[in-house]
């Protein structure tokens, strides 16, 4: 981390620049792209709860979900760029996530091995679980 502050944005329309620098984000952590990047800025867009932990102008972390119905919520997902991950940025991501979503049932399809953060915070887990990303043959 660096001496620049983070900044967590509720529901921000999204600039090419964040676009990219999400992007950027999905391929560091193994998910790839959604498609282009107008399908990305619309994903967000057209969710019904984003989060994004920006330094300066990046990325480094973010959150999405999604509200089923007036008590139900899906977590779709959370992540942090590499070099930025085990600062705290996930855990207040968390925080603001669930400090906005009280008394409501809050669930995942968390990606095997990391079970135990959502658990933790108190996010129900939908069965089966979702693989990790594939690491690239060395």
């Amino acid at each position: 981390m660096t001496d620049t502050p983070l900044t967590i944005l509720h529901n921000p329309p999204l600039s090419d620049a964040q676009c990219a620098s999400i992007a950027a984000l999905y391929r560091a952590v193994g998910w790839g792209v959604p498609g282009t990047m107008t399908e990305l800025r619309d994903l967000y867009e057209f969710s019904s709860y984003t989060l994004l932990a920006q330094e300066g102008d990046l990325i480094v972390g973010l959150l999405r979900a999604e509200s089923e119905t007036a008590q139900t919520t899906w977590l779709a997902e959370v992540a942090v760029l590499p070099g930025f991950q085990a600062q705290g940025i996930g855990q207040r991501l968390m925080a603001r996530f669930l400090a906005d979503h009280p008394r409501r049932t809050l669930y995942t399809d968390a990606t095997e091995g990391v079970e135990d953060f959502f658990l933790r915070h108190g996010i129900a887990l939908r069965r089966p679980r979702v693989p990790g990303p594939r690491k690239a043959d060395a």
